[in-house]
């Protein structure tokens, strides 16, 4: 069972996560949904896999922050690639900024001695 910290990180990380798959999208453009997970994993450990990242991608994509196309493989299944839209962009934005106070105020208290 988790406790309340354990959950708090849980949120902040899908949060994160969020984040990190929009600004993949907005530097690539287009990517299919394991193409997404193999990047977001070289990052560091914020992302777990596929367990992870697919259901961010369902979830961004009900919020029309994404939209999704399916591509036939070579030598595979169809793949599935999704792309931002202005909604998403404009979100992106926004929470960039938000993320962007929030890491300068812990900066300031880290700085203040606080830790």
């Amino acid at each position: 069972m988790l406790d309340s910290g354990d959950q708090w990180i849980v949120q902040l990380r899908k949060g994160i996560v969020q984040l990190l798959v929009l600004r993949l999208l907005a530097l690539r453009t287009e990517l299919h949904g394991y193409a997404l997970v193999k990047e977001l994993l070289a990052l560091g450990p914020l992302v777990a896999g596929e367990s992870t990242v697919y259901p961010v991608l369902r979830r961004l994509e009900a919020c029309e922050l994404l939209t999704s196309r399916w591509v036939d493989s070579d030598g595979g299944p169809p793949r599935k690639y999704y792309r931002l839209t202005q909604t998403g962009a404009a979100f992106l934005a926004d929470a960039q900024k938000e993320w962007d106070t929030l890491v300068e105020t812990i900066d300031r208290l880290k700085g203040d001695g606080h830790d």
